[in-house]
């Protein structure tokens, strides 16, 4: 039969808890406000520390499983940005084409009334800027969380001779380094993480005795 052993009282080292040994950690820029505050507790609750320096090690895997979560999102949204561009570009070009589309045919019409000298037809100026937004409006939408404004602006790539699936593909096999430096961040983050899971398993596996954990 087991006995009990007690997790040790912060008190006696005038602690209200071992956390307090711990640096507050500041909120960085991009970072929903508060989401670290809950993955901590979240994560804390699930690991269970015991003593004080398995609760070191616990907040070190916190903090890696924490940073492996950021860089994919900011992989994921440099991938959307270089997706953005894309759509852009092909807007851009697509207005201009029709532009020149416009201008080919009153060319047209003017010949066919008799017109020869084709320098007297009001050149059709391509607007670069009004392209330019119209690109980033339909970029915009392609990126939203609204799911039918999502999906009306896949319908209208695809209809521009696009494939969204493409576009996606070309992203991920760009040579971007704000993509592949997250990326190779993510594998050394994943390394770093079953190295230091594998340390806390240790160190609760060593524990002499069945433990009754207490909330600190």
């Amino acid at each position: 039969m087991h006995n009990d052993l007690l997790a040790p009282d912060p008190a006696r080292f005038n602690l209200t808890s071992f956390a307090d040994l711990l640096p507050v950690r500041d909120h960085i820029i991009g970072e929903d406000q508060g989401s670290f505050d809950g993955f901590h507790a979240g994560m804390t609750h699930s690991l269970a520390p015991l003593t004080p320096y398995e609760g070191v090690i616990a907040e070190n895997l916190i903090a890696i499983e924490w940073e492996l979560l950021q860089h994919r999102r900011m992989r994921d949204a440099s991938l959307r940005k270089i997706i953005r561009v894309s759509i852009l570009a092909a807007v851009v070009a697509r207005e201009k084409a029709a532009n020149k589309a416009a201008q080919d045919e009153a060319v047209d019409k003017y010949a066919e009334t008799g017109g020869t000298q084709f320098n007297k037809i009001r050149p059709l100026v391509f607007d670069q800027d009004a392209a330019g937004i119209k690109g980033l409006e339909l970029a915009q939408r392609a990126t939203s969380r609204k799911p039918a404004e999502f999906a009306a602006a896949c319908e209208e790539i695809d209809a521009m001779g696009l494939s969204v699936v493409d576009l996606m593909g070309e992203a991920y096999r760009t040579d971007e380094w704000s993509v592949s430096k997250h990326e190779d961040k993510l594998q050394e983050l994943e390394r770093r993480r079953r190295e230091v899971k594998r340390d806390f398993d240790g160190l609760q596996k060593a524990r002499p005795i069945e433990v009754e954990v207490i909330e600190g």
